[in-house]
């Protein structure tokens, strides 16, 4: 078996998403480090040429095939090579940073998935233990992440900010194919398009780490009627502290705070300007002490989070109300928007007046009745909970009420997601992820037993309309109506299920939103998550 090799980044990737690509070539070496792979195999054998054969016909005997036809029955033995390949060519299990087992690829009967397939040596953590560890390794500067969930970062969150160019961010294809190609450990891995990458019949190049689900085998399907899922959903689950997903500031790293010094707050000062009757200027605990603090429950989902992944969280969030700073600042009447600046510069979004203008819209100071963690930007954030998190703006210094240029795009209204390059729609609205296994999960002793898989749906400023889920590769769906759905709420789901027998199941989920214009909004692709059964 070939055993997963990982590649040290320093200089293989600029960005975030640069080391998603990369993959392992073949590797001789098997998972237990003894190099007798090839002593297993079949028997081997070349002529005069150097081509090689197999002690069957013309390579070994000489003759034709057809002349050797009666050595076929002795020297042929489909199920001994079949059993033998499928135990040459079992998947390699791995234990992630929340301690658990997963086997990113399924076993099958015939060892198709490794040998023909070579799927243990593609799509992006075939090489990097993480895409975490890819980013903070990286040569240049790039932004720090981690999920709050055992859920893995995926090729699809770097799409996230690097499509289009967004926000000034270069464009994954002007970057990957160079640096990968181009790089010594790549090469001495013989990567090719096919570490990253699987060709359809139409001649497509199609992301691996997309279209893996639906080409490996030994996968077992269970039709909806007889998969009997039992789903239940609430707006109101609450995410742990530990569980808050975390973007790093853009300053530098011996910049970050680290812990929640009270003198800070005491010492930090925000200023409220522009146009506006009042300007202020207070420390963090003066505009505690002048108006005093509010509590919501709301959901913070980032811009970037794509299909499958878990950069969202609830929680309880405290803090002074913007509409109690406007109701005492007064704005003009012709304000559209608020300039707000971090410490660390960052002012890219500017948040509508009309987003901000609710008593939930908070100057956060405490998340889950503890002080705002150093990670989430303490000593003050802004929350917009009709929003995205690109609105969560850590460690404000400064808001200042704007009147911007009036729009005449056709662009549409509410909070606007990266496209699908695939599919040209935005990804991650309306979106769905399980929330406590990681994809490929190892569940031991679980067969014929219940068990539950937690996620979420969410769309940002839309409701969720319904959730669908599918347990033969999408052929029939159970599905679950979520009426009266409060958007500023994820919907925090739970499915118990019995699987029959061991195996390798593939959990499919679709997520349907509701627009302004009361149409469906369906999510651009569906969520996969394969759990092997023990």
């Amino acid at each position: 078996m070939k055993a997963k090799q990982r590649l040290t980044v320093l200089s293989v990737c600029l960005v975030l998403a640069l080391g998603l690509l990369a993959a392992c070539a073949p590797s001789e070496t098997k998972a237990d480090g003894n190099d007798d792979a090839a002593e297993s195999s079949s028997p081997i054998n070349y002529d005069s040429f150097g081509r090689i054969g197999n002690n069957i016909g013309y390579a070994e005997d000489g003759g034709t095939y057809l002349e050797n036809y009666a050595e076929y029955a002795e020297k042929l033995k489909y199920a001994d090579k079949v059993a033998a390949n499928a135990e040459r060519n079992t998947p390699e299990t791995y234990t992630d940073q929340f301690g658990f087992t997963y086997q990113p690829v399924p076993s099958d009967p015939k060892g198709w998935n490794i040998s023909y397939l070579d799927a243990d040596d593609r799509g992006c953590l075939a090489c990097h233990e993480s895409i975490e560890d890819v980013v903070m390794s990286l040569d240049t500067k790039h932004n720090v992440y981690a999920m709050g969930y055992p859920t893995q970062v995926t090729i699809a969150n770097c799409l996230g900010c690097h499509r289009n160019a967004g926000f000034g961010n270069i464009q994954l294809v002007e970057t990957l194919h160079g640096i990968h190609n181009s790089n010594p450990q790549f090469t001495a891995m013989d990567g090719s398009c096919d570490s990253c990458h699987y060709i359809d019949s139409d001649g497509k190049f199609n992301l691996w780490d997309y279209a893996k689900y639906d080409l490996y085998k030994g996968i077992t399907d269970v039709k909806a009627e007889e998969a009997n899922l039992d789903v239940t959903y609430d707006q109101d689950t609450i995410s742990e502290n530990s569980q808050l997903f975390f973007e790093s500031l853009n300053n530098e790293p011996s910049e970050w705070r680290t812990d929640t010094d009270p003198a800070v707050a005491d010492a930090w000062t925000l200023v409220i300007d522009g146009e506006v009757e009042n300007p202020i200027e207070m420390t963090v605990t003066e505009l505690i002490e002048k108006f005093g603090t509010k509590s919501s429950v709301q959901k913070q989902g980032c811009i970037e989070n794509a299909t499958g992944n878990a950069w969202i969280y609830q929680a309880e969030l405290t803090g002074v109300s913007m509409k109690d700073i406007i109701d005492y600042v007064k704005p003009a009447s012709t304000v559209t928007n608020i300039k707000c600046t971090s410490e660390d510069g960052y002012n890219m979004v500017s948040p509508g007046f009309k987003e901000i203008n609710y008593e939930d819209c908070l100057l956060v100071t405490e998340i889950n009745g503890e002080p705002l963690p150093a990670h989430q930007g303490y000593p003050v954030t802004l929350a917009v909970p009709r929003n995205s998190a690109a609105s969560y703006i850590k460690a404000i210094q400064s808001i200042s009420f704007v009147t911007a240029e009036a729009d005449d795009s056709d662009e549409e209204e509410g909070v606007g997601t990266p496209l699908d390059p695939d599919t040209g729609k935005m990804q991650g609205k309306p979106n769905s992820a399980i929330l406590n296994y990681p994809d490929g999960v190892v569940l031991d002793g679980q067969a014929g037993k219940e068990i539950t898989l937690e996620g979420y749906a969410d769309a940002y400023d839309e409701p969720i309309s319904k959730i669908e889920y599918s347990l033969d590769h999408g052929k029939t769906w159970t599905t679950v109506e979520t009426p009266d759905n409060d958007p500023t709420r994820w919907t925090y789901w739970r499915l118990k299920y019995t699987p029959q027998e061991a195996g390798s199941y593939l959990l499919k989920v679709r997520t349907t939103s509701t627009q302004p214009n009361g149409e469906d909004r369906v999510c651009s692709r569906d969520t996969n998550f394969i759990f092997h059964v023990k």
